[in-house]
């Protein structure tokens, strides 16, 4: 099958329901980002393996390629410039912090630049809107609600469309693991789909797909730890800074332990560790509005941190160099007062 259109797309559920706007925007209403009708390819892909999906479908030739939420790396440009090569019209829509940070070296590379501060899936909808196009009530309803994560707010849904929201927040999480990518296209066209009443896209039990047993006692370990972490706490005005360098984190993830401390605190958090995938040393900083953003953002202009990551809820910060706690107490200190 020939496809006009190609969607790289991240595997989150930010990710899932951007991808499926744009689905449902081009193959069933046909007015973005071609006005017509026409198959979009799907492909997921992560900041790491971006130029690999890139590679994919480097044989091929396309009207337009729509990237959606994958964050400034190098590993991006390097598949952008092979982009440029085999498609028309290159659409980048994204609100990492580091696309923030580096916009002035993609404005020449790609055709649409849009970067706000705003999670994808809600921009992607803002965007379609200008144009005229409304979203059918299910995207609606999903894209309000990956809205509602990626800014780490509460959810104001009410509790049946909760539960839904429940049920494709741990897919889209085990999806990151997992990257069972034929699940993740089932979810996007499920999403996409316009007729109201669709059986959901899995033919094996949920609880199978979301890990079931496994995952619940994951996360219980994660809560355990996260307790027992959060005694050793620092108070840095209402911020808690936690260093985990010397704790043995085999299974866990420093992002979902650094949420794990946010909800014990309802505080600010900022968690140091190391890289698992190059040793590192990383700041974690966690909170439900946009202080993680602008601190993530003021660190950098500082030169505490050499690479940002993440958006605003949760930031990742490669520091410089590994500081002391009480070095770190005092740079975060000094950066609160002025955000």
């Amino acid at each position: 099958m020939s496809y006009e259109v190609a969607v790289i797309s991240d595997w989150d559920v930010d990710g899932i329901v951007s991808a499926a706007e744009i689905v449902y925007a081009q193959e069933f209403l046909g007015v973005y980002p071609i006005k017509r009708r026409c198959r979009v390819r799907l492909l997921p892909a992560s900041a790491h393996t971006f130029s690999q999906a890139v590679h994919e479908i480097s044989g091929d030739s396309y009207d337009v390629v729509v990237v959606l939420d994958i964050p400034y790396t190098r590993n991006l440009i390097r598949g952008l410039k092979i982009l440029r090569r085999i498609s028309k019209s290159i659409v980048y829509v994204d609100h990492h912090i580091s696309t923030m940070i580096h916009m002035d070296k993609l404005e020449n590379m790609v055709d649409e630049l849009i970067v706000t501060r705003a999670p994808t899936a809600l921009t992607v909808a803002h965007m379609l809107r200008s144009i005229g196009a409304r979203l059918s009530p299910r995207l609606e309803v999903f894209m309000r609600a990956a809205s509602t994560i990626e800014r780490g707010a509460k959810s104001s849904l009410p509790s049946t469309q909760r539960n839904i929201l429940k049920l494709v927040v741990a897919i889209s999480q085990t999806l990151s693991q997992t990257k069972d990518r034929t699940l993740w296209e089932r979810l996007v066209r499920w999403l996409s789909s316009p007729i109201s009443f669709t059986a959901m896209p899995f033919s094996q039990s949920l609880e199978s797909i979301v890990g079931g047993k496994d995952r619940k006692a994951h996360m219980d370990e994660v809560k355990a730890l996260a307790n027992e972490l959060a005694i050793e706490a620092l108070k840095v005005y209402n911020l808690r800074l936690v260093d985990v360098r010397r704790k043995k984190l085999s299974n866990v993830k420093l992002t979902t332990l650094a949420s794990a401390l946010h909800r014990i605190f309802r505080a600010p958090v900022a968690l140091i560790g190391y890289s698992k995938r190059s040793g590192t040393p990383l700041l974690i900083l966690r909170s439900r509005d946009d202080l993680p953003y602008r601190l993530a953002l003021k660190l950098w202009k500082d030169g505490i941190v050499s690479e940002v990551g993440g958006h605003q809820s949760i930031a990742i910060c490669v520091l410089k160099q590994d500081y002391s706690v009480a070095e770190l107490a005092s740079v975060l200190r000094r950066a609160l007062v002025s955000v």
